[in-house]
Order: C-alpha cells, then sequence, then structure tokens
C-alpha cells in the first residue's frame, strides 16, 4: 500500500481537465497537457490517452489543489494495474469516492478501454482517502418553495448546492459530484428540497436536466395553508366549521365580491408560498388530507385537483380542490374567463372533492353557465367535447333541470357573443350573472 519516492514530477505525463466556472488551480507539472472538460472523464480520457508516452499519467481536474499530494508516487509491483484515485474526507469540502486526482496505468488503461461503458467498470481501481485535499467549494443557496428555478440563475459555479429556505443548511449531505458519467442533477428527500444542480445553460426548468440521481433523506416538510374561499354559498358556515375541526390550520375568507379579489385576499391570508383553496359547494372527499406538496422541479403553477359531479356523472379539475402558487395569484390582475387557468397550471389525478353544485337554482345555473362558456372559449379537444356535452345533458336530482338550463343559457350567450371577448368575461361576474338569471327567469325564487 506504501508507495516510494522514486522519481520527480517531471516523471510522468500529466493531463489537466479544464472546468469553466472553478478556481483554476495551477499544475505542478512542467509537462501537462490541458483539456477541456467534455461529457465524463472517459470521454475525456478517450480523447488523449493514445497521445501518452509514459508508463503512468496524472489525470486531475482544475479545481483541485495538488500540494497535499505526492506527486512523486510510484504504486508498488501488486498495484502496477491499478487506477489509483485520490478523493478528500474533510467534510467541509464534500466526499465522494469518484474523485478528482488519478495516477493511471498507460498500458493496461489503453488494453481495457473499448470494454468501459463508465470509468468506475475499470477491473481495478484503489481509492485512497485524503482529508486534507482542497477541491473546489461548492456554494449553498435556499431556495423560495414559490420558484426554485430562480434560484438556479444565481449559480456562478460550475455546481451549486439549493435547499428550502425552511431547512437548516446542516441537512445537505457530504457528497460532492462526480464526473465519471455525464454531469447531472443530484436530488434528496421525498419532496427535492435539496439538490445539487449543476449550471447549465438554455434550461427552463430542472426537468430540463436529463439525468437525474436521487437519494433518500429525512426532513421535515412543511404543510401548505389551506384557505376556505366563500361568497354567497347557504352551507358556507357549515362546511367551513367541518373543515377546520378536521384541519386546524384551515382559514375562511369569506364575503369579497368579485373572484380576483377574492383569490388575491385568500393569497395574502396565506403564510405559505403556496396554498390550499377550499370551495363551500363541495364536499371533501374521504381521505383527501392536504398532504400533497408542490414539485420543486416543476417551474411554478397551480396543481388542479379532481372533483366529482353526481348530478352528471363526471369527473375532472371542475370546482376541486386547488393548490395556489401565491405568487402567480398576485400577478393574475386581469385572468381569462378561468382565473386558475390564466397561469401556468397542472392537473393532479386525485379525488378531493364531491361537489353539491346542485344545492341551490342559484348555485347550479351560475356552475353550468360559466363552465360551458369556458369549454366553448377553449380548443377543441376529445376531453373538451365530452365534459362540454354531459353538461348539456339534463343530469339527475336536485335542481337538475337549473344545471341544464345554465349550461343551455350558457351556449346560447356564448354563440351569440363569441367575437366579443369583453362580453364573454360578463360570466367571470357572480352578480352579472345573478342579474341575468333573475331576467330570464323572473318568476323564480332566488334569494
Amino acid at each position: 500500500m506504501c508507495a516510494s519516492v522514486l522519481g520527480s514530477i517531471m516523471a510522468f505525463d500529466s493531463v489537466q481537465v479544464k472546468f469553466k466556472d472553478v478556481r483554476d488551480f495551477k499544475t505542478p507539472f512542467a509537462n501537462t497537457r490541458q483539456v477541456p472538460f467534455v461529457g465524463s472523464y472517459l470521454e475525456v480520457l478517450k480523447s488523449v490517452v493514445h497521445d501518452v508516452r509514459t508508463e503512468y499519467f496524472w489525470f486531475f481536474a482544475n479545481f483541485m489543489d495538488m500540494q497535499t499530494i505526492d506527486t512523486d508516487y510510484i504504486p508498488e509491483q501488486h498495484e502496477k494495474n491499478q487506477i489509483h484515485v485520490w478523493y478528500n474526507t474533510n467534510p467541509k469540502g464534500g466526499t465522494n469516492k469518484e474523485g478528482n486526482v488519478m495516477l493511471i496505468p498507460t498500458h493496461e488503461f489503453k488494453k481495457q478501454l473499448d470494454d468501459l461503458k463508465y470509468l468506475r467498470d475499470y477491473k481495478d481501481i484503489n481509492y485512497h482517502a485524503h482529508d486534507n485535499l482542497y477541491q473546489q467549494l461548492i456554494a449553498k443557496t435556499s431556495f423560495k418553495l414559490k420558484n426554485p428555478y430562480t434560484t438556479l440563475k444565481t449559480n456562478t459555479c460550475f455546481y451549486s448546492w439549493i435547499y428550502n429556505k425552511d431547512l437548516d443548511m446542516s441537512i445537505i449531505p457530504d457528497f460532492y459530484p462526480s464526473f465519471w458519467e455525464d454531469v447531472k442533477l443530484y436530488t434528496w428527500g421525498m419532496t427535492n428540497d435539496v439538490m445539487l444542480v449543476p449550471k447549465k445553460q438554455n434550461i427552463e426548468q430542472f426537468y430540463d436536466i436529463k439525468r437525474t440521481v436521487h437519494y433518500d433523506l429525512d426532513y421535515p416538510v412543511k404543510e401548505m395553508d389551506i384557505i376556505f374561499i366563500s361568497y354567497d354559498e347557504p352551507s358556507a358556515e357549515k362546511r367551513y366549521k367541518k373543515l377546520k375541526a378536521s384541519f386546524p390550520r384551515a382559514k375562511w375568507c369569506s364575503g369579497i365580491q368579485g373572484q380576483t379579489l377574492a383569490y388575491m385576499k385568500a393569497a395574502s391570508m396565506s403564510d405559505t408560498d403556496y396554498f390550499f383553496a377550499v370551495f363551500p359547494k363541495n364536499e371533501l372527499a374521504e381521505g383527501f388530507d392536504f398532504s400533497f406538496q408542490p414539485d420543486r422541479m416543476r417551474n411554478p403553477c397551480h396543481y388542479i385537483f379532481d372533483c366529482y359531479i353526481p348530478t352528471i356523472d363526471l369527473r375532472y379539475g371542475w370546482g376541486g380542490v386547488i393548490l395556489y402558487n401565491k405568487e402567480l395569484v398576485m400577478k393574475t390582475a386581469k385572468p381569462d374567463l378561468d382565473f386558475t387557468m390564466s397561469q401556468a397550471h397542472h392537473s393532479v389525478p386525485t379525488l378531493s372533492a364531491i361537489s353539491n353544485c346542485n344545492e341551490t337554482p342559484l348555485l347550479a345555473y351560475r356552475s353550468s353557465f360559466r363552465e360551458v362558456i369556458k369549454l366553448l372559449q377553449m380548443k377543441p379537444t376529445v376531453e373538451s367535447k365530452y365534459r362540454l356535452k354531459k353538461w348539456c345533458t339534463m343530469g339527475k336530482g336536485k335542481n337538475a333541470e337549473w344545471l341544464y338550463k345554465g349550461a343551455m343559457d350558457g351556449k346560447k350567450y356564448f354563440d351569440e357573443n363569441k367575437d366579443d371577448y369583453g362580453k364573454l368575461m360578463n360570466s367571470y361576474d357572480y352578480e352579472w350573472i345573478k342579474g341575468c338569471v333573475k331576467s330570464l327567469y323572473p318568476t323564480q325564487t332566488w334569494d
């Protein structure tokens, strides 16, 4: 295991791999070839090994300080065909046995080269732990849950640690990235609240990084706030009390006229970067527990959960619980026909609620009138056509006729005003719909 100091630093050829955006240490060797890092160390080695003229050659990254390495190291006889790898064990620098300083036997490496898929496939590797080996330190930056990707943009180094601001920095593992394979994204924990992220160009989200490696890690996960949003629904108080009893963290946003203002008020009440919106025309589905967490690797968006509408036997995102991105809500001052879909959104096929939109004639009419207009305004798909058909079919149960009338009147209103978006936006106004239905059906009691 011990090496003999038999030569000088001039003895072997050396290759220094040049990384961008790192501290650049000078090579201790006079006869060093400098090559850019491309792909992986194995790819680099393939391009240079046939030019090596010495029995062994040093191979190391430019972000490694070679001062504490015995550059006169000579393998003993039984080690002559081994790749010797030195790796840091000082926790301040991060540890990975797939290190960045190597002494490689030239002939044996060439012999095995064609059979190597990865550098670790080499048949005999000798790993040397080193507790005083300086390597490029990796910065640690916390991210806000509202948009973890913005932290990536601040990364000026080849890699960066990013972690949820709700966690203590000490949770970050003693780890260093490997360049024995393609550059990759490393993630930890069920919610990916700790990431080791490579500096990448021309990506729009973490999922654009092709290679990802995930590790288990335990840490506390903060629950998202729950905001109950009501306007004039008759069962609002009863349903809020039921929600509060099961989930004490729930808050009530009540009586705000105008959907946009109501959602913004709800967002202002939330102390978390996302919040669950619950609506009084629904009963929560059994087992829905608000444990869902926004995807840290996905760009900011709203998450829409399924709702079942028994009256028309239809299940999709309409009326379900929504996990709102607080920042996106506050940016939606001028929404489209659908507030939620005015920003990036993602459907979650989990049943969150059972709709009671037929609880009163007005609620039934308003629900179908608005939804049919929205469906007609969308670009037609197989799904949207099916949903429209269900809304426009007479259902069963309480106030089914008013659900149907609302759908028919909504379709008529769209056909008459489809070229006037301003008039279509009237459907966004609850008070306008109330006035409209009262004029259409003056003998019906609505209050």
